[in-house]
């Protein structure tokens, strides 16, 4: 009936015939005809005009269109309210281009959980369906694991998400690098006695930023001071980073520079050395990770370690569309040093004295 409905429109012809021949033509029953004739008018593909016939609605070109689309799932977590500052709305709004541009027809799903997305896998998927998942900041557990491992029937590809040896595919920034360019990026500015904020729950990806940039302060023989913001999965990263950094500084000596694992801890710590007359890049140096574009428009710019989500994006569309079933392939895209004002060569002044 879709083949039917597509020759009309190439014919520019609007009226369909009778349900009778409809059911000679395509050599079915008159009574599945109805039934199939009653889904199509549901879906807003036709109209019935009592005494005058079965038409085609205006839209039934944009919903034929859409209906031999492939459909892929986007299961995602909710989005902060602040877009702008968000890096899932930074995804979500990558994902929705790289659909449009591919033509895959998204269904996106809002997730609070591992547990809620494992659920949804198995409720609304069919034959053909494929699976991008970004989860929310929550820790995995092995069973989760062990259950998402087992579905290989339909692509399916998790981002921002490290899994190790476990064998599912997944798309994901180099974390341990991105942290390795932070400290490198401070030494290189001046920075002797830098602090880390752990301003996001400790999952994966914060331990191995971690990771990576204490393995290049080791080698310059600098131990950093880290500072733990206490942040969980539903707290606010921005206040609870402003909060913890401006008891800090309130305590004691400075630190020269402020590694703030993501951006949203990094806009609570530009609160917070302000309120202590510190002004970022120029008397304390300060760099974030992530890349949102509230960094770049903010005064001073944000220097981060900006995630390459537009090469996420494009490289799990690439795995979605040559799927292989048992072929689970991951990959780890290397971020990039975005500069900012926020952290400019260090200069000696009256509040830098005690440090240099």
């Amino acid at each position: 009936m879709l083949k039917k409905i597509a020759e009309l429109l190439a014919a520019g012809e609007k009226k369909l015939p009778t349900e009778r021949e409809l059911a000679e033509e395509v050599v079915a029953s008159y009574a599945t005809v109805r039934l199939v004739m009653k889904q199509l008018e549901t879906e807003g593909f036709i109209r019935r005009i009592r005494g005058s016939g079965t038409y085609l609605e205006p839209e039934a070109e944009a919903l034929l269109r859409q209906s031999s689309m492939r459909r892929l799932w986007y299961f995602r977590s909710p989005d902060a309210d602040q877009p702008e500052r968000d890096y899932g709305s930074w995804m979500r709004g990558e994902i929705r281009r790289s659909a449009a541009e591919r033509n895959w027809n998204l269904m996106e799903v809002v997730v609070f959980t591992h547990n809620e997305f494992l659920a949804g896998l198995s409720q609304r998927l069919k034959p053909g369906d494929a699976v991008l998942y970004l989860p929310p900041t929550e820790p995995i557990s092995v069973r989760q694991l062990g259950e998402l491992s087992r579905y290989d029937s339909f692509p399916l590809v998790v981002l921002d998400l490290e899994f190790g040896d476990v064998s599912i595919a997944n798309v994901t920034s180099d974390n341990r690098r991105g942290g390795m360019l932070a400290a490198r990026q401070l030494l290189k500015n001046g920075s002797r006695t830098p602090l880390v904020l752990l301003c996001e729950p400790h999952l994966k990806q914060l331990r191995s930023r971690l990771q990576g940039f204490c393995e290049i302060t080791e080698i310059a023989g600098i131990t950093p001071e880290l500072l733990d913001c206490g942040v969980s999965v539903n707290d606010d990263r921005v206040e609870f980073a402003y909060r913890t950094l401006l008891g800090r500084l309130k305590r004691g000596s400075l630190p020269d520079a402020v590694f703030a694992i993501s951006d949203s801890g990094a806009f609570g710590a530009l609160r917070a050395m302000r309120e202590c007359g510190l002004e970022p890049g120029r008397d304390v140096g300060l760099i974030g990770f992530d890349g949102v574009s509230a960094g770049r428009k903010m005064t001073p710019s944000l220097a981060t370690i900006a995630q390459p989500v537009a090469g996420i994006c494009r490289t799990a569309f690439d795995i979605l569309e040559k799927w292989v079933p048992g072929r689970r392939p991951q990959y780890q895209l290397s971020p990039e040093f975005c500069p900012g004002e926020t952290l400019l060569p260090l200069q000696v002044n009256c509040k830098q004295e005690v440090l240099l």
